[in-house]
């Protein structure tokens, strides 16, 4: 691999679709991704052999029991990735890979968090982070929350940071 890697961040709402599985991953061939994260694939674990078929490449993903949430890691096959952990969430919420990218030890984390201030989400979430001593941490994903009032909120009017913000970003507050 040479030049710069690129990663792509996207909330699908649901693969279930055959047509829109496809469209997703024509306008994926188009960006180009190294890697992708997906939120909210809302597929089951049966389904996700239909997903991994159009994708030349790996595929990681954390799946709910019912066709809700979901999240995916999605390596091009030309990234050189060799996973040695994998962290799934049974509640769909993300998944954890770690491993070697272009001979560097990283941790792939791609969340779809819940849309109210849940502070147990993200503390459980950075529980299953190994050792960032060792590894550096990417991390991406639909945190259903905002950082700074002004830059992440098109609303002019003031908001106040919730837990969850700060607790993700201790700095923000």
């Amino acid at each position: 691999m040479s030049g710069n890697l690129t990663f792509v961040s996207w909330n699908v709402r649901g693969l279930n679709h055959p047509i829109k599985r496809k469209r997703v991953l024509s306008c994926l061939k188009q960006f180009k991704p190294g890697i992708v994260f997906l939120q909210e694939t809302h597929l089951q674990d049966s389904d996700h052999s239909r997903l991994a078929k159009c994708w030349s490449g790996q595929m990681f993903h954390s799946n709910f029991n019912a066709k809700a949430r979901g999240t995916a890691i999605l390596i091009d096959q030309n990234i050189p990735f060799v996973s040695s952990t994998v962290v799934s969430d049974k509640n769909g919420r993300f998944i954890i890979v770690s491993g070697k990218l272009c001979d560097r030890f990283v941790t792939l984390a791609n969340l779809y968090a819940p849309n109210f201030d849940d502070v147990q989400f993200f503390q459980c979430l950075f529980s299953h982070l190994p050792d960032l001593n060792s590894h550096s941490l990417i991390l991406g994903g639909d945190f259903n929350l905002y950082l700074h009032a002004v830059l992440d909120r098109s609303s002019p009017k003031p908001a106040t940071l919730n837990k969850s913000a700060t607790y993700v970003n201790p700095t923000a507050s």
